[in-house]
């Protein structure tokens, strides 16, 4: 057996996984290149020699499946889009996932965030490293205290939309700095809601008017494209903060920005935009009171570690004779035609 792997992969993970099998390491960092060309991906399969394939965004379309030989797919990632499920499935090719493999990472961001906009963070560091910010006298100490003296996270409410692997890490995050914590999911049980002592409202209208801060973490889907536009920041506090972490077609961007050019909103953190890669004139970066990160909320060298993990985890259980615990294709498994590791 051989694995190609394009995807960051943990060394010591990488070395776990050669005990099973050969394995090519090329990863997409280094490479500087994904794979979105199927022909130019395929004859590099095929050059490889591989049965495995472990990917992070290249695309494994239809194309690419009809013209290898793979007995498996791994994709770090919380949602394989990049793979043509359907097609594996029906090549009886399982294909492995890493749910939440960046959840920590994002939670933490979000809250790092949460800080630096509550205690006024980046403006105090800023106003000190351009001169804007000098103490000369007492009146000067008086002046700062009131220009930059923010609040406690801990005595501020955090509304949560979105209360999946994110948003409950986020829950018990600002829960532990002492957060009154609302959430609006409509597809999570409420024994989530009572292991989190978080309130939950049976709409976003009974959430808002509430919170300090708005994050989102919520998929993007059908029902969710436009949930906060005019309206709905019209509904928060004036003086509340929005933050984005999850996809930027979430929030209306013109009602977003005109909440915060008013001053109806103090504030956002976001590391979502419309248009990707963000640049530096993008209308939202150039607001001082916005917080931006060009999505960046899973970039740890431990989410590599995570996924790395993950992958090689389920790997050992399907050589052991065990359904893996992330499978993309469920139907797969009991299907005649599953493809099955040498």
């Amino acid at each position: 057996m051989k694995a190609l792997i394009t995807a960051s992969f943990a060394p010591s993970e990488l070395e776990r996984l050669r005990r099973w099998m050969a394995v090519e390491y090329e990863d997409w960092r280094r490479r500087r290149e994904l794979y979105f060309d199927g022909q130019q991906f395929a004859d590099r399969i095929r050059r490889a020699g591989a049965d495995v394939l472990i990917v992070e965004a290249d695309l494994v379309h239809d194309d690419v499946l009809d013209q290898t030989d793979l007995k498996l797919i791994g994709c770090c990632r919380g949602d394989p889009i990049n793979i043509g499920i359907a097609k594996a499935t029906s090549l009886g090719i399982p294909v492995l996932y890493t749910p939440a493999r960046n959840a920590q990472a994002v939670a933490e961001l979000t809250v790092a965030y949460m800080l630096a906009l509550a205690r006024n963070v980046f403006p105090i560091n800023e106003g000190l490293k351009n001169g804007t910010l000098r103490f000369e006298g007492a009146h000067d100490y008086l002046e700062a205290y009131e220009r930059y003296g923010g609040f406690e996270l801990g005595c501020s409410t955090v509304g949560i939309v979105g209360l999946g692997a994110i948003g409950q890490r986020v829950a018990h995050l600002v829960r532990a700095f002492g957060a009154r914590v609302l959430a609006f999911d409509p597809h999570v049980p409420d024994a989530v809601f009572e292991q989190l002592s978080a309130k939950r409202c049976s709409a976003l209208e009974e959430l808002l008017p509430e919170v300090t801060f708005l994050t989102l973490h919520c998929p993007l889907n059908s029902s969710t494209f436009g949930l906060i536009g005019k309206r709905e920041l019209a509904l928060l506090p004036r003086g509340a903060f929005l933050l984005n972490l999850a996809r930027a077609q979430i929030v209306d961007d013109d009602a977003l920005y005109e909440a915060l050019v008013s001053g109806h909103l103090a504030g956002a953190a976001l590391d979502v935009f419309t248009q990707e890669p963000v640049q530096p004139d993008n209308r939202f970066v150039r607001l001082p009171q916005v917080l931006a990160s060009p999505h960046l909320g899973g970039a740890t060298r431990d989410v590599v570690r995570h996924q790395s993990t993950m992958i090689v985890d389920d790997i050992e259980r399907l050589l052991g004779g065990k359904r893996p615990r992330f499978l993309a294709n469920p139907e797969v498994w009991e299907s005649p035609r599953r493809k099955r590791l040498c």
